[in-house]
């Protein structure tokens, strides 16, 4: 299998991604015309490095398609009101919950053996396809199974909501990033986006309503085409055979290899998703889109530390190697924590110190109370931040059952605290299980890490 791909070759994506030339070619001229010696030197050393690139590629892209999904989902909660915004966001919900199924915990150990085990890089991305395919057949049969408990009438505009989550689930992301290209990945999110956006803003325009059959039919419509796209570009540029690599022997070694790290994945629908099925059940579907749309604000400030994370992760894996000294992997890990906390003051310090004002700029009077819960999300936005760097750590280093064992006892603290809050306090109770109990798990990463860098 060929290590990389030529990103010349895609005509539809290759021009929007040539920004980022421009963006870091301004970057660089600005830093080599800096009085300070120190930034004139920095930009000597890093101007050709893969880092910088996927930096201002994924901030820029990133954070572009964050904007118009932002705007778009508080166009959306505004207009639909709480109730139905609630429901649409009950079925995502669902959809989220299949998702985590549906990927099985790939997208995280998937970058470790891909960048550990170069060699079976062809077998690994076929198998994991299919993997993930099966998974999603499925997640749709035990959703038509269970659609009465669940509260999912089966009709096409439901079904699409449901399914598209899993769709995302579906992608090459971590191929991109064991190729360190996260930047080239990020592209086709951006492209995403936009024809998602297109698609709403097009038919209010058109009928002055947001519909969610329309709703539901461009982000299906939007995510198919840019997996077609993307599966066409890895597939035929890696020359991946995918009838002479897939058997059944292989996919089931994925499944029993990643148990463990899949299980705390799907635990994961504690974290979001199980709050807002909580909540749609013991209060209301209004308390589900007041909720959610805390949650849009908490996503959007997410964005940064989540690129930041992505390109730590393929070095982190790299420190993982056998044959890596004790020094350099704790001296990354400890500038990577640096790094993950600085990107994240910009957006912790609107939350918890003007939370207020951030939800008049945003919302209409419905969600007025949603500022009472801003600062708990910015608290969680700062603990997250941390406990991804030694979630990291500990996967690189194959201490899969330590991160199981944590993440697991987060997920079951979040279930238990919402059921035992959600009734008594609301929305609050709803932000409380989420923000506390996972804040907790991250502190037990940082624990188990720091024990295992003493070794």
């Amino acid at each position: 299998m060929n290590n990389s791909i030529e990103i010349r070759c895609n005509k539809l994506i290759f021009p929007i991604y040539s920004i980022v030339g421009i963006c870091v070619g301004i970057v660089f001229s600005v830093l080599q015309r800096c009085p300070l010696a120190v930034l004139r030197r920095s930009a000597a050393n890093w101007k050709n490095s893969n880092v910088v690139y996927n930096v201002i590629g994924l901030t820029l892209f990133n954070a572009i398609g964050g904007f118009l999904v932002l705007v778009t989902n508080v166009k959306l909660a505004n207009t639909l009101g709480a109730s139905l915004f609630g429901l649409y966001s009950y079925y995502l919900a669902v959809g989220e919950v299949g998702a985590n199924f549906v990927r099985y915990g790939r997208h995280k150990s998937m970058i470790r053996d891909l960048i550990q085990f170069p060699n079976n890089n062809s077998s690994l991305i076929s198998n994991t396809l299919c993997l993930g395919i099966i998974n999603t057949f499925i997640f749709l049969l035990a959703v038509s199974v269970f659609s009465s408990p669940l509260d999912i009438p089966l009709n096409l505009t439901v079904i699409l909501l449901v399914i598209s989550p899993c769709l995302i689930s579906l992608d090459f992301q971590p191929v991109y990033e064991a190729m360190k290209l996260m930047s080239w990945h990020s592209v086709y999110y951006l492209v995403q986006k936009i024809m998602f956006l297109a698609g709403i803003w097009g038919s209010y325009v058109v009928t002055y309503r947001m519909n969610l059959s329309v709703v539901a039919i461009v982000l299906f419509l939007s995510w198919i085409f840019i997996l077609i796209v993307q599966y066409r570009e890895i597939i035929v540029q890696l020359k991946i055979k995918l009838t002479e690599y897939i058997s059944f022997r292989n996919i089931w070694r994925l499944y029993r290899s990643n148990f463990l790290i899949a299980l705390s994945c799907m635990a994961g629908v504690a974290f979001g998703p199980y709050i807002r099925l909580i909540l749609n059940n013991y209060v209301s579907s209004s308390a589900v889109g007041i909720y959610s749309a805390g949650f849009q604000l908490f996503l959007m400030s997410q964005f940064i530390i989540h690129q930041i994370s992505r390109v730590g992760n393929p070095m982190m894996a790299e420190a993982g190697r056998q044959g890596c000294s004790v020094e350099t992997r704790n001296g990354f890990v400890k500038k990577y924590v640096r790094i993950m906390i600085l990107g994240t003051l910009p957006f912790f310090i609107p939350l918890f110190f003007f939370p207020k004002f951030v939800t008049t700029c945003f919302f209409s009077e419905e969600y007025a109370e949603l500022y009472r819960y801003l600062p708990y999300f910015a608290i969680y936005l700062l603990a997250l931040s941390i406990g991804i760097v030694y979630t990291q750590f500990l996967i690189s280093m194959r201490k899969d059952r330590v991160y199981f064992l944590i993440y697991i006892s987060g997920a079951l603290l979040t279930i238990i605290s919402g059921y035992i809050l959600i009734p008594i306090c609301g929305v609050l109770g709803g932000v409380l299980s989420l923000c506390l109990s996972h804040s907790v798990a991250c502190i037990g990463y940082y624990i188990a890490a720091k024990q295992i860098m003493k070794k």
